[in-house]
């Protein structure tokens, strides 16, 4: 068997079809959010402005959480050790989420990772405690969710994107007495 040509065909196909990533070589820079230099090949960069960040209130840049970020390493270094079931939660983090719990008036609050991982891990194990749940999604679900109500197990119905009437229509016809979640 040819596992390079197997391999190399899939990538061309993937190409063939326009699905071929290739990720910009950003670097960001610090104070001048949300400007960045973009590296194309050799030794090429120009300025850009990165508008998708998951930086969306430029607090990344602040002067504060960087110096709160520089504290942090010098006392305990790079890298999380391990994942936190394993290793143990960074002591940081649960000082974060006691904040976060106090700001929004909650009796707790979890990080996640990031965005993905926090729709994925909600939806499915909220769908997955309750029994007999019906999830009502919109056609242009992120990824995640879509990942999170699969994951779940629970039976799924897809509304028309932004379409309240057809939801509706969706609601009627499922059974009333069945806990349900609307995701959109």
């Amino acid at each position: 068997m040819d596992y390079e040509k197997i391999f190399a065909d899939a990538i061309e196909a993937v190409k063939a079809e326009g699905r071929y990533r290739v990720f910009a070589d950003i670097s960001r820079e610090r104070g001048n959010y949300p400007r960045a230099l973009r590296h194309d090949a050799g030794d090429n960069a120009r300025a850009i402005t990165v508008w998708c960040s998951n930086d969306y209130l430029g607090m990344g840049q602040h002067p504060k959480v960087v110096g709160a970020m520089h504290a942090a390493l010098d006392e305990t270094g790079a890298g999380a050790g391990g994942t936190r079931n394993i290793a143990g939660t960074n002591h940081y983090h649960v000082l974060l989420e006691e904040e976060l719990a106090d700001l929004h008036g909650k009796e707790t609050a979890l990080l996640f990772t990031s965005g993905y991982i926090s729709n994925e891990a909600t939806l499915s194990t909220v769908a997955k405690l309750l029994p007999g749940c019906i999830v009502f999604s919109d056609s242009m679900n992120h990824a995640s969710m879509i990942q999170g109500i699969r994951n779940s197990g629970a039976q799924k119905h897809i509304f028309r994107h932004n379409d309240l009437e057809h939801l509706e229509e969706l609601l009627k016809a499922a059974d009333p007495k069945a806990p349900k979640i609307i995701a959109f």
